[in-house]
């Protein structure tokens, strides 16, 4: 965990404390999927897959580089398990170490072209989990199901984090 991570684990720590306090509905889920979100952009390390290595080095982009993540590009960051099946883990299990576990276990990014993203919306795995999946199993279960190959060699990430 690096700087940035540890000041949005006391943030997203505040948040999840929020919403169980004063259960005002939507918004307070948002910006904790947000903080989620952004706890994971902020690893100093995404894994990613052949493909997309491939689609980079034909574009002449630097793939550790995070300000090439775009629509011109067609290069997505994608979190193995959904933000919002991360959210609802952590306001179900809410004390601090808890939220501090299932963080550390769902702390990765995966670079991907458009196209292999897609693939989980045909697959209607864009924002769930597969059906018996629960925490503990295998974060990349959805990229096992559509077909999806995530190296193991991580790339160290440089730049400003983007959503």
């Amino acid at each position: 965990m690096n700087k940035i991570q540890l000041a949005l684990l006391d943030q997203i720590n505040d948040t999840v404390q929020n919403i169980k306090k004063h259960n005002v509905g939507e918004i307070l889920n948002w910006i904790l999927r947000n903080q989620i979100a952004k706890y994971s952009l902020a690893n100093d390390y995404y894994f990613t897959t052949q493909n997309t290595l491939d689609h980079v080095k034909n574009l002449g982009l630097d793939i550790s580089n995070r300000n090439n993540k775009s629509k011109k590009n067609k290069i997505t960051f994608e979190h193995p398990v959904p933000c919002k099946i991360i959210a609802l883990e952590l306001l179900k299990n809410s004390d601090k170490e808890n939220i501090q576990n299932i963080l550390n276990i769902t702390d990765n990014v995966v670079i991907l072209t458009h196209e292999e993203n897609e693939l989980f919306r045909k697959f209607k795995l864009n924002s769930k989990m597969p059906k018996d999946w629960k925490f503990g199993d295998n974060v990349f279960a959805r990229y096992k199901i559509v077909g999806i190959e995530v190296l193991v060699k991580k790339i160290k990430m440089y730049g400003a984090l983007k959503r």
